[in-house]
């Protein structure tokens, strides 16, 4: 799959707070996010670490606002200044509880949604949870390769899983699939470890030290991870739901009628339907977290109930590390409007790749 993203390829910001790629993230108690003579001003921090600034509208270059954390204020002028400016806004918790998320439509076809509708009936709807688990099954493939020879029981599960796309032809065989492939594939994970420093190190709960099971003793589900490494997973899979949630909105899709994931109260089935596509790109980043990065006992808290968390500020680190991921989503939604829809020439506001063709044509260049 190409990371290609062309809203992406802007100027950095003025403002060293915002990454390369639009994205200002804030955490801590007491956030607040207000507006002064124009420009967007935030605070944020622990205790004595306290941070401000300011965002211009014209250089500022903001596409995501992400604030982690469950004190503080965001006013209405602000979010309407980030609807001005074309930016998200993100709400979780250090858990990876997802509050809330804002995206804006660029493409408002009432006749896309009417074929979203009625896809999941018509059989187009069966052929794109097709497509999107055929993605996941190649991507998971790759990331079982980078374990060795200790996953090839798991690539031998996810190959025959993968043989059998072809022949699937209704909702409950494709999650089937999906369900044996993901056993294997998390199977592989179990054994890797987590690498911790310092003194206190030493007297640190023996589940923590390694990946484990990808369900958590807690809830028999990936639900409140117990360990450090399921709790940094959930974190970023809840960054990604937020991505792809935005980029359904975005290209005029309905989040919430999925294909893959059935129909709940309160659940976007369709964002979760194009996470399936691009959850091993994710995941292959967070392995090469897991194998480098050496963590501090102190960025991570045991609830009282057995339960792992983040602590300040691995959130923030992680968002930043994320970045990528947050883009891979935009080809994938596209995608999935083309199929919904293959007689009629959509516009690609989140790859562009219609936009950037045209202006070859014009140009003379193949």
């Amino acid at each position: 799959m190409s990371t290609s993203y062309v809203r992406s390829r802007r100027t950095a910001s003025s403002n060293p707070d915002i990454s390369r790629d639009g994205i200002l993230v804030l955490d801590g108690y007491g956030i607040s996010v207000s507006v002064e003579r124009g420009h967007l001003v935030y605070n944020d921090g622990f205790g004595q670490q306290r941070r401000s600034g300011r965002v211009a509208r014209a250089t500022g270059r903001l596409r995501r606002l992400v604030v982690i954390g469950h004190s503080g204020l965001v006013t209405l002028d602000a979010l309407r200044w980030l609807h001005g400016v074309g930016a998200s806004f993100v709400h979780l918790d250090a858990d990876g509880t997802l509050f809330q998320v804002s995206g804006q439509p660029k493409l408002n076809d009432a006749r896309l949604r009417r074929a979203q509708a009625i896809a999941y009936s018509n059989g187009v709807g069966v052929g794109i949870a097709r497509d999107l688990l055929q993605r996941k099954l190649v991507g998971q493939r790759r990331v079982l390769e980078e374990f060795g020879s200790a996953s090839g029981m798991g690539q031998s599960v996810i190959d025959q899983m993968a043989g059998r796309l072809d022949e699937a032809g209704d909702y409950q065989t494709l999650r089937s699939i999906e369900a044996n492939a993901a056993a294997a594939y998390w199977r592989a994970w179990s054994g890797l470890g987590i690498q911790f420093r310092g003194r206190n190190a030493e007297g640190l709960p023996e589940h923590w030290r390694t990946f484990g099971s990808r369900s958590s003793p807690l809830t028999e589900s990936p639900r409140r991870a117990a360990n450090p490494a399921n709790a940094m997973l959930n974190y970023l899979y809840a960054l990604l739901e937020a991505e792809c949630r935005i980029a359904a909105i975005t290209v005029g899709l309905d989040p919430g009628l999925g294909f893959l994931h059935a129909d709940q109260p309160a659940r976007d089935s369709l964002a979760l339907d194009l996470m399936e596509a691009v959850r091993p790109d994710l995941d292959a980043q967070v392995l090469d977290i897991f194998r480098y990065w050496t963590f501090s006992p102190s960025e991570f808290f045991e609830l009282e109930d057995g339960g792992c968390r983040l602590v300040a500020p691995l959130p923030r680190k992680l968002v930043a590390y994320n970045a990528d991921a947050l883009r891979w989503v935009g080809e994938v939604a596209e995608s999935v409007a083309k199929q919904l829809m293959p007689d009629h020439r959509l516009a690609t506001p989140l790859t562009e790749t219609r936009r950037s063709r045209s202006r070859r044509t014009a140009l003379g260049v193949a």
